[in-house]
């Protein structure tokens, strides 16, 4: 533990303040009035260094910055915290890290691509479970084992990672792309005709902070896949940070798709127009 004073120059305060009073009674009530106030706001801020044992400063200092004054600051790298602040304050936040710097909790995480909006609303209001068995690697990644389908083009996933920690879970297949190119000779036109491989994914970074029973996700998914009859692949990002409750499906948000229809006869011809919203869920839940 180490402490700092604020450095104030009591000379140059004594020096202006016995300019302004001329009678020396008077001089020395305000000089001892001075000395107890300097005293007090000298020792209004202290710099101490807090060692962590279960958390990094990283994921602290978001949750302690709110909780300062104005003048006061809080830094920090790896397991070492630097917190500039009022006593009071310094009590303060040490009782609260007995809460927060304790041991990562294991986490499910489930994640459902391209839905509908009455499946995102009604899973949304009541809570679920879906998904396929997991394996976890070393330093909290994870990877998927099993996935499960639910629709022709919607897939959910599952793992189980370390709090605070950021995992990567892709899975996909490799579809190939057709290339023509045309290049005009001196004899005319050759036409080269290649095939490309690309790796058509689905997955996501994320990165889960837990206080109390909310959780915060910073968070970017990835859904592709190959245009049925094109030679083209279509591909869905999403990179945002989300909260909500455990055990509760958050949105992430998505895309509109537009569907349209022309049926005719030889009387008559119809036309309609759909469009449907596609959301991206993500469920976060804590493992015993």
């Amino acid at each position: 533990m180490q402490k700092v004073w604020l450095d104030i120059s009591w000379t140059t305060i004594y020096g202006r303040v016995a300019e302004l009073v001329k009678g020396k009674k008077m001089k020395r009530r305000i000089m001892l009035l001075l000395a107890v106030l300097f005293s007090v706001s000298v020792h209004a801020s202290e710099l101490e260094i807090i060692n962590l044992k279960h958390r990094t400063a990283e994921e602290l200092i978001p949750v302690i910055r709110p909780l300062l004054d104005k003048d006061e600051m809080v830094s920090g790298m790896n397991y070492q915290l630097v917190l500039r602040a009022s006593s009071h304050n310094i009590t303060q936040i040490k009782r609260l890290l007995e809460g927060l710097d304790t041991m990562p909790r294991r986490l499910k995480i489930t994640v459902m691509q391209n839905v509908d909006s009455d499946t995102a609303s009604r899973l949304m209001a009541l809570s679920g479970s879906v998904g396929g068995r997991i394996s976890l690697g070393q330093e909290g990644t994870a990877r998927i084992i099993s996935t499960r389908s639910l629709e022709d083009d919607k897939k959910t996933q599952q793992l189980q990672v370390l709090e605070g920690n950021r995992a990567l879970v892709r899975s996909g297949q490799t579809v190939p792309v057709p290339q023509r190119q045309v290049v005009q000779t001196p004899w005319g036109a050759q036409v080269t005709e290649t095939t490309q491989y690309r790796d058509v994914a689905s997955g996501f970074y994320v990165l889960p902070r837990i206080q109390g029973d909310r959780v915060t996700l910073e968070i970017s998914t990835q859904n592709d896949a190959v245009a049925p009859n094109q030679n083209t692949a279509r591909i869905q990002n999403t990179n945002s940070t989300v909260s909500g409750r455990l055990g509760v499906w958050i949105s992430l948000g998505g895309t509109e798709q537009q569907h349209s229809t022309d049926d005719s006869t030889i009387t008559s011809r119809s036309t309609s127009r759909l469009n449907e919203a596609r959301t991206v869920l993500i469920k976060v839940e804590e493992v015993d």
